[in-house]
């Protein structure tokens, strides 16, 4: 068995190595991150725009595929502005995910994401439990605001190399975790996401200092990922420079809802292609509605070129933990147990 990595993220949920996976909604599943737990690290699933019964019903279904002493780290993730829309009274989404005490949740893109910290820190003070939350930063502002004013427990660094969403103002990964972390010295933990895919490149970026990394695109090449036959193979087939993003997606989803600069990167085909030549918004939507392998929206990341087949979750993060600690065996000796 590979050593276990220390740092600050291991050290919170007392976990063996500080890979996390991204809470990709229709991507991520319960076995999926109960993989990723069993494995040693950190499972988010994503809420999407589920309502409360079926938030709460994954969190039990990622937990039932757990031993009890590994319950505890399943983690949920939202997106701020389908909180804004779709959290209500009467369809409490937010709430059903605390009510199960999930270990940690995660936040991004919403033009107010501190009042769901405030949120979480009084049902920890009406509980007491101690929820950690997670959020999203593309900016060293983001990143200064969500430290010093909301107070979040750990930031999430997310550089253009992103899959799904992410922002056209992100610099690259790794100089964007420098940045952060010069901005925020003695600040709370800082996870890097963005291009991640292989042992070698997360012991990089715990060397540089991150406490842990997010990884997305390499885990959808998993048998336990959501995505269809149709959309692995097109994973499967992807090579360097077949991504992009772009606002070609958006028609999926109701105008302005997304913050500024928050587009998707995905496989590049005719949804691409059709955007740049001018096609109306109404023959775009038809086109996507066919659902034909041409108009497929296949989030994916730059790395996608790096995997080239899928394996099961288990495997995947046994490779991982094993590159990381042999890479890092050279590079940050300190950082093994």
């Amino acid at each position: 068995m590979a050593r276990s990595v220390n740092t600050k993220i291991t050290e919170l949920f007392n976990i063996k190595i500080p890979i996390i996976s991204a809470p990709m909604a229709y991507a991520t599943t319960p076995a999926l991150v109960a993989e990723v737990i069993k494995g040693g690290g950190l499972g988010f699933l994503g809420a999407g725009a589920e309502p409360a019964p079926k938030i709460a019903q994954a969190i039990d279904e990622a937990r039932a595929l757990l031993s009890p002493e590994l319950q505890r780290v399943v983690g949920m993730g939202f997106v701020g502005w389908v909180l804004d829309k779709l959290n209500t009274d009467a369809d409490p989404r937010f709430q059903a995910a605390l009510d199960k005490a999930p270990s940690a949740i995660f936040l991004a893109y919403g033009p107010d994401l501190n009042k769901y910290v405030t949120q979480v820190r009084a049902f920890d003070a009406s509980s007491g439990r101690k929820t950690f939350v997670f959020v999203t930063v593309n900016t060293v502002q983001e990143a200064v605001r969500a430290a010093n004013d909301w107070k979040a427990d750990v930031l999430v660094a997310q550089g253009a190399e992103a899959g799904g969403r992410g922002s056209v103002y992100s610099p690259p990964t790794a100089q964007f975790l420098k940045d952060v972390l010069a901005a925020l010295p003695g600040g709370p933990p800082v996870v890097a996401a963005g291009g991640i895919t292989t042992g070698q490149q997360i012991a990089a970026q715990l060397a540089a200092g991150a406490a842990g990394v997010v990884l997305g695109t390499r885990l959808l090449f998993t048998e336990e990922c959501m995505y269809s036959d149709e959309m692995k193979d097109v994973l499967v087939r992807a090579g360097p420079d077949t991504t992009a993003r772009s606002t070609a997606y958006d028609l999926a989803f109701p105008p302005g809802v997304w913050p500024d600069g928050i587009q998707a990167r995905c496989v590049n085909n005719a949804i691409v292609t059709e955007f740049a030549s001018g096609a109306s918004p109404e023959e775009r939507k038809a086109n996507i509605a066919k659902g034909d392998r041409d108009h497929l929206i296949v989030y994916a990341g730059v790395g996608v070129a790096d995997t080239s087949e899928i394996k099961k979750t288990a495997d995947v993060m046994k490779t991982l933990h094993e590159e990381t600690v042999a890479a890092l065996e050279k590079s940050a000796p300190h950082l093994l147990g």
